[in-house]
């Protein structure tokens, strides 16, 4: 039999705010009942949950704090990434399934940044609720947004106590996103017309081509306003933490000012997922661990594109070819393909689909035949962190969200970015010509255009980053990096200090009004 699930669905079954995990209601009252609460609030983004989670685990660790975790979901199904951390939610954290908006409360090709907001705005109700039953049984100390999720500072202001919002995305995407009203009242014309880049200061110029597409749209657009407005918002909250560190972005508090644009700005990172895999996921995963045993130390090249992003048909079979070309071992988390947008997977992915007789028919005819000594194909799951913190592993291919970057940075791999939608552009940028921990592909060369990247340009990368003095100067870079990271979360760390101080002030003021 299957352990009870560390979350629920809300109004699912009575509860008690405050317990420490397992099914609601199943616990005797403890001490941890009593604790200042937290209460944290994520929109339907993965790459937004994965550090959420992880957040929340600290608070409870190593702060004295119990923790509610709110997932504004936007789809009825829960994805198979979602279920995979809901299985391993750590002790301590109370995780939540708010229910969906109705299926038909929007147009099926509504965008996914529109789809997101909606799910955020439909569950400030919810968080109401949950806010109202908590302060019953417990003080609530604060409450932590996502950046689509700060209409529900509304709630806190109604119950007095401090919004923060948990930027999971570097520190130069918030510069701009904190920059961008200013941006925009001094533009004259369209952000992907402009001849010079964005500086900002402590950032790399951030190029046009760079921008996320929110900003490359019309500036007229409904679009582009969306994104605007988000960017206004950000103003409301009380303070920001944001997923770094100061190693890794220095410009952070820069001048020991510790704000952007006036708002109290606080790095804690990297926050990346460290629990266990899955239930029903541990065969799997010892036989993945058993084959890297098996490869030559950093030989193996891992391909993910995060929980979200999907390739092309044609361009998934450029990939085949060319991993085969490289003749290296490799591991493959492949996703089916998609043809109208770069981030097809972003609410996730279900178990099953139109494919179920041949689940990897969309790979090139005798791929996974004349492979199959060399690789692995896995389709969409892999343990990414467990992959990467193995010895054997010495290149990962990644779309750059900012969870994959991090974690190729804590374990000291060199990166191939493939960035594809969103602030990837940029992540990728950063993590080539500031940190020089990667190599970008050039999706602008030769036999390459409309986003294609070529076998000859995916191989040539590859190389790049494994053999030669480059990989060894980036090898040198990412393990210096791995050091400083590992640093910034020890007790005595930027990050944990910088974490420490903020629940101080949570504790502090709610303290002040229990007098």
């Amino acid at each position: 039999s299957q352990p009870p699930p560390k979350h629920r669905l809300f109004g699912t079954a009575s509860h008690t705010y405050g317990g420490m995990g397992g099914e609601p209601g199943d616990q005797e009252p403890s001490p941890a009942s009593a604790r200042r609460h937290v209460l944290l609030l994520c929109s339907p983004c993965m790459g937004h949950l994965i550090p959420f989670a992880e957040l929340a685990r600290r608070l409870v660790a190593d702060h004295g704090l119990a923790a509610t975790l709110l997932f504004a979901a936007a789809t009825d199904a829960p994805s198979e990434q979602y279920a995979a951390l809901a299985a391993s939610v750590p002790d301590g954290v109370d995780l939540v399934a708010l229910p969906a908006p109705p299926a038909d409360a929007l147009p099926p090709s509504t965008p996914v940044r529109e789809r997101v907001v909606h799910a955020a705005l439909s569950a400030v109700p919810h968080v109401r609720d949950i806010a109202g039953s908590l302060t019953s049984t417990a003080p609530l100390a604060a409450l932590v947004v996502d950046m689509a999720s700060v209409p529900a500072r509304d709630v806190a202001t109604e119950l007095g106590v401090p919004c923060y919002m948990f930027f999971t995305s570097p520190w130069m995407l918030l510069s701009l996103f904190l920059h961008l009203p200013e941006l925009d009242a001094g533009l004259v014309g369209e952000y992907r017309d402009a001849t010079e880049p964005i500086r900002l200061p402590g950032c790399v110029p951030i190029h046009a081509r760079e921008l996320p597409g929110a900003m490359l749209a019309d500036r007229s657009s409904e679009t582009y306003a969306g994104f605007l407005s988000l960017a206004k918002d950000a103003a409301r909250v009380d303070g920001i933490l944001v997923n770094t560190f100061r190693e890794l972005e220095p410009a952070v508090g820069q001048g020991g000012t510790d704000c952007v644009k006036d708002m109290p700005v606080h790095a804690i990172g990297p926050l990346v997922w460290t629990r266990p895999v899955g239930v029903n996921r541990e065969p799997e995963h010892a036989r993945l661990i058993t084959w890297l045993d098996q490869q030559a130390r950093g030989s193996v090249v891992f391909l993910s594109f995060g929980s979200g992003g999907t390739l092309t048909r044609r361009q998934t079979t450029e990939l085949a070819l060319a991993l085969e070309a490289t003749g290296r071992p490799f591991i493959w988390a492949a996703k089916r393909p998609h043809e109208d947008t770069a981030d097809g997977a972003f609410f996730g992915t279900g178990r099953g689909g139109d494919d179920d007789d041949d689940p990897l028919g969309f790979l090139p005819r005798g791929f996974v035949e004349r492979t199959a000594g060399v690789g692995l194909v896995l389709l969409s799951w892999a343990p990414q962190t467990a992959i990467l913190g193995h010895a054997a592993v010495g290149c990962f291919v990644t779309h750059c969200g900012w969870n994959s970057s991090l974690e190729g940075i804590l374990n000291g791999v060199p990166m191939v970015a493939w960035p594809l939608y969103a602030e990837q552009k940029m992540n990728a940028a950063m993590l080539e010509a500031y940190a020089g921990v990667a190599a970008r592909l050039n999706a602008a060369g030769p036999g390459n255009g409309n986003g294609f990247v070529c076998k000859e340009e995916i191989v040539s990368v590859i190389r790049r980053v494994m053999d030669g003095e480059e990989a060894a100067m980036m090898r040198r870079r990412v393990g210096e990096l791995r050091d400083r990271a590992t640093h910034a979360l020890a007790m005595d760390g930027s990050s944990t200090l910088a974490l420490a101080k903020v629940t101080a002030l949570w504790k502090s003021s709610t303290s002040r009004d229990e007098k």
